[in-house]
This record gives structure tokens, C-alpha cells and sequence, in this order.
């Protein structure tokens, strides 16, 4: 709502459409635009063309990357956007050319890997059409506009609650639908009046619909469609079976679902309603967005207006809260049981790929590495934080109430430049890293340790991952688990029994060998929710060799230490960069060193 917007709060609706103006929930607040949109500018290329794109960077004092979120980077790892492991972050007035071939098909997105910037608006889609997708016969159209870019937003930029600042709580204040929403102040009863989001249909056609979770704090996100179902026919850019057409749908960070829409209701203007669940049931939370039927009626424009800017302001009010719809069959509901599928429930580990996509190098062998990672939530107190030499990252979430993010109780402390581009410099891994075997001597096995997280296989090794909840007691919070440079199959997920507590890994080595119903061909995903105090056990060949991010998709989390490297080969065996990709890291001479005048550069 900034001067681009002109007039737009004030009433002026043609001024909300002009060039530029970003309505948001209909608030003034600052904002990280990509080419000045919330979302960044949408990419649609075919499999296998040639994405170029180049970044300029104009954020005031900040470096910043980009994350190709889906792609793998096979033949381009410096290309994956992360800082420190991949790349130099890209300074303040300085430009970089991302270069890699869209060989991932599916809905894919971009968005910032450097601190908070996602969360002020820093992230876009990424759809790689295939002209052989094995499910074109399940739908009529595949409209670049219908495209679901769901975000959490929040009345002040996010840095609020950078470590130290005292607040009331970390909140979302609004959704966004590809960038729009209405803010609801719940103290007055009030909603500001911005412009929503309009899908369009024609009756009887059936609609491929792509949808993107950007959220970056700790809600998952309920989709419904008034009046309509949606049949599930991709997760994460995977082609999966259409087997499942459900009435919610329910998504974390990082995922992506496609589905097909039938536009079987009489013609005229539904809602999308899109809430916030989860840790989020009490801030009571939603937005919507509209999907209205084209008839000669729609056409006609209202106040100068097009078709698509007059159904932005709906004619009629919002839904109350209080006023759900009826939820019938939910898909990939966080605390629903897996492997039942039901008219009630269904999960997304419940999903099958075509059989043309079975690997059985990869589910039917053992695996030559199983690593058990607890994903922890640590209570800081203050002698750990604030001691003589106590600068941890931390996040504030209350008053008093500070929080570190960990994996198997360690929390990751990023390297000082990047592993990928400059391996020379790892002179001395013991000291240079840290695993849950190996940890730095003034680590304990139950004492929080900072240092940088790696594990370490060979490549084309078969790699299990088991994930799991380390929390005490049963909430509604779920970590998305999201790994870098691979695709892997879901073979198990689950919630602990309530008396498991501290014996969850000799709990999980008894579950090793359960075969799921959907085991010869479960599905391809890159991102998955952990369930509170559960787990989720995944399997991937590690033939991508490079250094590659392990990590919950929340941004505070990451942020504060939930995550690590995962390093596949030796550095021979890795890509070179190009000769004159950029380099970075800290310069730390030897004090005794001479200044170029001659005086000692000591006092």
C-alpha cells in the first residue's frame, strides 16, 4: 500500500491495480519485492529448456540468494542458493546470473535462502510443463493463472522478532493468496477492503490447479474450495496416481500438490478459503480468494474496471470464522493416521507413483547408511545466551521465553565459506565439523552444541534418513523437513505411542523393517511434515554429488540452527564452478603482520 497504490486504501479501486502496487492484506507495512511484485514474477519454461535468470541485488545493507526449491542442480550444484554451502551471498548492488536446465518437471518455486527475506515477500513460482505428463488425460486446461501461492503474513516486517527484541508473541496476522488478502482486526470486527485473488472457470471444464505453501512460520495451511473437491495428481513436482479426490487439502512450507478442479456447480462465485491451523488455531486466521464462473453477465466491467478487478471486490461479505465449511474428506491432515486411507482421512505418504517411476535399487535393497536426525526446539536460559562469550543465535519467541533450533542437539553453525566453491580450504575436518559422533570437546552428549553440522557418504550410496519429533509432549506443531539436491520416497511415517520418551531411536530400529501398503511404488517428494512427537522415514540415492542443505523449511528455525550439510562424495568428484565464480570468506591475517606503511598493525 505504498504511493504506487495512490488511493487504494482510501476507496479508489482502480488505484489498487495499477503498475507496481502491492495491496498485500490492505495494511502499510515495509516489504521485499522481486521486479516490485508479492509474488515475484511467475516462470513457465517445458522440460529440459534453459532457465536464466539474473538477480539485483538493491537491498539496502543485506547480501541475499536465491533458492531453485525443487530443481536438483545435477549438472549445476553452484546454482542451488544456499549461502555459505553453494554460494557467496549476492552483496548489496551487485548482480548474479543463475543458470540451470529445468530437468525437475512439476510445479516447482524460488524464493530467498538468506535470512528473513522470504517472509517479507521474497519468493516466486516455477511451473516446468512436460509434454509426456502421464496425467494430461485428467484435465482440460492448465492456465498459467491458476496458480495458489499461499503465504503468512504479519503486520510488521519479520525482524521483529529478531533475538532480543521482546514481543507479545510470534503471530500471523493474515494469509496472503498470491499476494492479496484481507486483514481482520478481531478487536473491532473490521476487515480492510483490498482486492482478493480471482481464479476463473467455464462450466463443465476441468482445471489443473498449482499449489504452493511459502509459509515461513509454523502453520499449516487448509485449502477449500466452496462446493468443489480436488483431485490430488502431483506432490512436490512428482506425478502421482489419481487416485484421491478430496474436499481439504492441507499443505506445510515447502510443499507443493497439484490437482484438477471440475467446474460442476451452477454457474457463479465461490469462496477459496484458505486458514491457518495447527499452532496457529488460536490466532484464527484465514483469507479467500474467489473462483468464479464466466457467463455473459461476468463480462460486463463495473466503474472502468476489467472482469477480473470488479470480482476482486465480491459483492457479498466474507465468511465469519465461526462459519467452517464442512470439511468432508481431508487430505494430509497433521495428526491423521497413515496407510488407512478413508472416507475421512487421507495422507500424503498414502500417495503412489506410476510404476514406470519404481526404483527397485532403491526400495528393495539395504540401505548402506541409516541416520536417525531428532529435530529439536531448545529453552535457552539466559546463562547459556548471555554469558562473557554467549553470542549463539537464538529467537525470541515471548517475553523471557528464548528458543534455539537444533538437530540431534546440535545446533548449525554455518561455515565461514562456501564448502562447494572453495574445498581447499577444508584443511581439517575434525576441527572444521561436527557430527552427533564427533562433537568439538566442550560438547557432552546432552549439552547443546554450535558448530557445522555434516554428514558425510559416498556417492551412489543408498541413504535412510529417519526424522524424528524430540518434544516431551503432544501439540500442534510439525517441523517441515526439506532436503536439497534430491528427491527421496516416503517408506514410513507415524506419531510415537505416549510412553515412548526416551527410547524413540530403539522404537524406530523396530519399525525398520514394516513394509507400508504402498511400498512398490511410494511416492517422490522433496519436502514432508513431521509429525508432532512422530516421525517420517525416507530413502534416496545420493547421486548428486556436492554439499547439500538438510533442513526444517520453517524460517526461524533454520535460522537458528535446524539444519545441516549433507556431503556426497569427495571434493574430487564434485563439479567445478566456472573459473571466475565469485569467492568469499573471512579475512583473519596473523596479528604480527606489517601495514603496507610499515607500522605494526598492532598498537
Amino acid at each position: 500500500m505504498g504511493s504506487s497504490c495512490r488511493h487504494c486504501r482510501l476507496g479508489y479501486r482502480k488505484h489498487c491495480f495499477y503498475r507496481q502496487c502491492i495491496t498485500a492484506n490492505g495494511l502499510e507495512r515495509g516489504v521485499f519485492t522481486i521486479n516490485r511484485r508479492i509474488p515475484g514474477p511467475a516462470i513457465h519454461v517445458c522440460k529440459h529448456d534453459t532457465i536464466v535468470v539474473d538477480v539485483e541485488n538493491q537491498l539496502e545493507g543485506l547480501g541475499s540468494t536465491i533458492h531453485w526449491h525443487g530443481f536438483h542442480q545435477k549438472d549445476s550444484p553452484w546454482m542451488d542458493g544456499v549461502p555459505m554451502v553453494t554460494q557467496c551471498p549476492i552483496d548489496q548492488d551487485t548482480a548474479f546470473r543463475y543458470r540451470f536446465t529445468a530437468v525437475e518437471a512439476g510445479t516447482q518455486f524460488y524464493h530467498s535462502h538468506t535470512g528473513f527475506q522470504k517472509a517479507n515477500g521474497h519468493y516466486g513460482m516455477v511451473v516446468v510443463r512436460d509434454p509426456s505428463d502421464l496425467n494430461r488425460g485428467h484435465y482440460d486446461y492448465d492456465l498459467s493463472d491458476h496458480r495458489i501461492i499461499i503465504a503468512d503474513w504479519t503486520l510488521d516486517m519479520v525482524e521483529k522478532w529478531v533475538p532480543g527484541i521482546q514481543t507479545d508473541s510470534m503471530r500471523v496476522d493474515s494469509i496472503l493468496i498470491n499476494g492479496r488478502g484481507r486483514y481482520f482486526n478481531e478487536t473491532t470486527g473490521t476487515r480492510t477492503n483490498a482486492p482478493l485473488t480471482v481464479f476463473q472457470v467455464v462450466y463443465g471444464k476441468r482445471y489443473r490447479f498449482r499449489l504452493i505453501s511459502s509459509g515461513s512460520q509454523y502453520c499449516p495451511f487448509q485449502l477449500q474450495i466452496q462446493n468443489h473437491s480436488m483431485l490430488i495428481i502431483s506432490t512436490d513436482g512428482g506425478t502421482v496416481q489419481p487416485q484421491y479426490t478430496v474436499d481439504t487439502l492441507v499443505s506445510i512450507s515447502g510443499e507443493r500438490y497439484d490437482f484438477v478442479l471440475t467446474a460442476n456447480q451452477p454457474p457463479g462465485n465461490y469462496w477459496v478459503r484458505v486458514r491457518a491451523i495447527g499452532f496457529c488455531d488460536p490466532m484464527r486466521v484465514e483469507d479467500f480468494a474467489i473462483l468464479s464462473y464466466r457467463t455473459m453477465e461476468s463480462s460486463i466491467p463495473d466503474s472502468g474496471l476489467t472482469v477480473e478487478q470488479t470480482l476482486a471486490y465480491p459483492k457479498v461479505p466474507l465468511p465469519a470464522y465461526d462459519e467452517p465449511f464442512p470439511e468432508g474428506i481431508v487430505f494430509n491432515h497433521q495428526t491423521a493416521p497413515c496407510y488407512t486411507p478413508n472416507d475421512t482421512y487421507i495422507c500424503a505418504a498414502d500417495l503412489e507413483s506410476y510404476e514406470v517411476f519404481r526404483d527397485n535399487a532403491l526400495i528393495d535393497v539395504v540401505p548402506d547408511h541409516t541416520f536417525f536426525l531428532g529435530f529439536n526446539v531448545i529453552k535457552a536460559n539466559n546463562s547459556l545466551l548471555f554469558s562473557d562469550r554467549g553470542f549463539s543465535h537464538f529467537a525470541t519467541v515471548t517475553d523471557d521465553f528464548n528458543t534455539i533450533g537444533a538437530t540431534n542437539m546440535i545446533s548449525f553453525v554455518p561455515p565461514s565459506f562456501p564448502l562447494l566453491i572453495q574445498p581447499e580450504l577444508i584443511v581439517n575436518e575434525t576441527a572444521q565439523f561436527c557430527n552427533v559422533s564427533h562433537k568439538p570437546a566442550h560438547c557432552t552428549d546432552d549439552h547443546l552444541c554450535f558448530c557445522t553440522h555434516r554428514m558425510k557418504v559416498k556417492h551412489n550410496d543408498v541413504i535412510e534418513i529417519v526424522l524424528y519429533d524430540t518434544a516431551e509432549v503432544r501439540q500442534k506443531f510439525y517441523h517441515p523437513f526439506h532436503l536439497h539436491g534430491h528427491r527421496f520416497i516416503v517408506t514410513d511415517t507415524g506419531r510415537f505411542p505416549s510412553d515412548i520418551l526416551t527410547d524413540q531411536i530403539a522404537y524406530l530400529r523396530n519399525l525398520q523393517t514394516i513394509r507400508r501398503p504402498n511400498a512398490h511404488c511410494p511416492p517422490y517428494k522433496d519436502t514432508m511434515s513431521i509429525p508432532n512427537r512422530g516421525y517420517v522415514r525416507v530413502r534416496f540415492r545420493a547421486d548428486n554429488p556436492g554439499f547439500w542443505l538438510v533442513h526444517c523449511h520453517f524460517e526461524w528455525h533454520l535460522a537458528n540452527g535446524m539444519g545441516l550439510v549433507l556431503q556426497i562424495g569427495e571434493p574430487d568428484e564434485m563439479l567445478k564452478p566456472p573459473a571466475d565464480f565469485p569467492r568469499c570468506g573471512s579475512y583473519q591475517p596473523p596479528l604480527e603482520t606489517v601495514s603496507e606503511q610499515g607500522n605494526s598493525a598492532v598498537p
